[in-house]
């Protein structure tokens, strides 16, 4: 091995970076990654040489990221995304990933490209959309270090967007009573109050099946959805979505008892006139007008979800159980979800600490 050196990168007649050099076998050189300071460099160049005597060196890949996308697709997204997920995935890289970098080696792909392509983006995208590109790319790239395929991941150095989490409209206890009360002469009446008592998505209570409703031991298992495109049960939106949720005793009645006279039977919690997985479409339509039916302000289906979560905060009732209970993946998820819960809690927890201080 000879002719360690360490590269100094210039711009202007500036140096701005420095990085490892190493030769070896024929005089093949291996460069390490810009560093911002020499001793870095210098730690990099060390390690290669060690992994290059060892046998432990990794040959980057050459690759194109359509490749690494297509064995991510295929390997990895089935197994941890929904059918949605999945879809949506495919429309992100063809329709903006794609142009951009798909023919590109994946070893080539600076991170300084990457921070400037997802900045054209906002132009365009919405911020969660701009979050799923960088999501998606950095998923391919960990995928490929993984196997050893590459060494960096320039998403590491991509500033990650953050999410820009929007006003959320809920209803209070008093709110939903009233929707309640006219809802009970729907057929759609069990969709909302599942949503209102326990927090599931939408798909996650049209997939729910009496099989998963433990009476016993008064647990509720969320274990399948409902992919409508495809009119099938199938997997749920991420691992942490697979969840059991305690059920009161006053929860446990209902249910039996809506079991019972549950006409025609099927094996749904949630089903039509024929024992069928409903229609979004039509609880969503049933759901404005009974909203104007009950005189609350109308909401959408997903913040029956949001409503549920939102109670429970007000409740004082821990953020982690709340976390789990809607199988958020992260509690920072929840705690910034749910950033908004309404002004008049907040004055509450003031007087609570004014009157706890002051005594």
């Amino acid at each position: 091995m000879s002719k360690l050196a360490i590269e100094k990168i210039y711009k202007n007649g500036v140096v701005t970076a420095y990085r490892s050099n190493v030769y070896y076998k024929n005089n093949k050189r291996f460069i390490g990654p810009r560093r911002q300071t020499q001793k870095e460099a210098q730690l990099d160049e060390l390690e290669q040489k060690k992994n290059l005597l060892t046998g432990n060196h990794i040959e980057d890949s050459k690759k194109i990221l359509n490749e690494g996308f297509d064995d991510y697709m295929t390997l990895v997204a089935p197994k941890n995304l929904s059918l949605n997920s999945l879809s949506a995935a495919r429309s992100h890289y063809k329709n903006h990933i794609e142009p951009t970098f798909g023919f590109r080696e994946m070893n080539s792909i600076k991170s300084i490209e990457i921070q400037k392509f997802l900045v054209i983006k906002e132009k365009d995208l919405a911020n969660a959309s701009i979050i799923k590109l960088y999501t998606l790319m950095n998923q391919i790239y960990k995928m490929s270090i993984r196997w050893n395929e590459l060494k960096f991941n320039p998403l590491d150095g991509v500033q990650k967007p953050h999410p820009d989490y929007k006003k959320i409209n809920t209803w209070t206890k008093e709110e939903c009573h009233q929707f309640l009360s006219v809802a009970q002469e729907y057929q759609s009446y069990i969709a909302y109050w599942i949503a209102l008592q326990f927090g599931l998505r939408f798909s996650e209570i049209l997939g729910l099946q009496w099989k998963y409703v433990d009476f016993k031991n008064k647990s509720l298992h969320v274990e399948q959805a409902y992919h409508e495109e495809t009119k099938q049960l199938g997997s749920l939106k991420t691992k942490s979505s697979k969840r059991s949720i305690p059920m009161s005793n006053q929860q446990v009645m209902f249910l039996k008892q809506y079991k019972e006279r549950q006409n025609p039977i099927s094996p749904l919690v949630v089903a039509n006139s024929k024992g069928n997985f409903m229609m979004k479409r039509n609880i969503r339509r049933a759901m404005s007008s009974i909203c104007e039916r009950a005189e609350v302000k109308s909401i959408t289906f997903h913040e029956l979800r949001h409503t549920h979560a939102t109670l429970m905060l007000e409740m004082n009732e821990h953020v982690k159980i709340v976390q789990q209970r809607l199988g958020h993946a992260k509690v920072e998820t929840t705690i910034n979800t749910y950033s908004h819960v309404r002004p008049e809690i907040h004055q509450k927890s003031a007087q609570r600490f004014s009157d706890f201080f002051e005594m």
